[in-house]
Order: C-alpha cells, then sequence, then structure tokens
C-alpha cells in the first residue's frame, strides 16, 4: 500500500517567520520587555529570601 501524502524534504533555510525590522520603535519595545523581564526575575528570586526574613519564627 503506497502512502497517499508526499512527505516534504526538510527545508534548513526555512525558519518561519522572518525577525522583525530593526526600527527604533522596535528596539524601544524590545527594551521594555528585556527590562520587565529582568525585573520580574529579580523579584522572583528575592522574594523568598524576604518572606523567609520577614516570617521566621
Amino acid at each position: 500500500m503506497e502512502k497517499s501524502l508526499k512527505e516534504q524534504d526538510p527545508n534548513d533555510s526555512d525558519w518561519g517567520n522572518p525577525p522583525s525590522p530593526d526600527t527604533p520603535q522596535n528596539r524601544r519595545e524590545a527594551f521594555r520587555v528585556q527590562l520587565l523581564i529582568g525585573i520580574l526575575a529579580v523579584l522572583g528570586m528575592a522574594l523568598p529570601g524576604v518572606m523567609f526574613w520577614l516570617f521566621r519564627g
């Protein structure tokens, strides 16, 4: 029994959507998102220590 669907050969040059263009607006948005991720990471690392310090018993 033959396959009815033709399998596609892998294409290494096809990586999905191209990156967004490098514009000042995109740079500002990327910086804001990176800053937000950094702040959340610092809070996530510091919160257990602060909670331990406040609620130690």
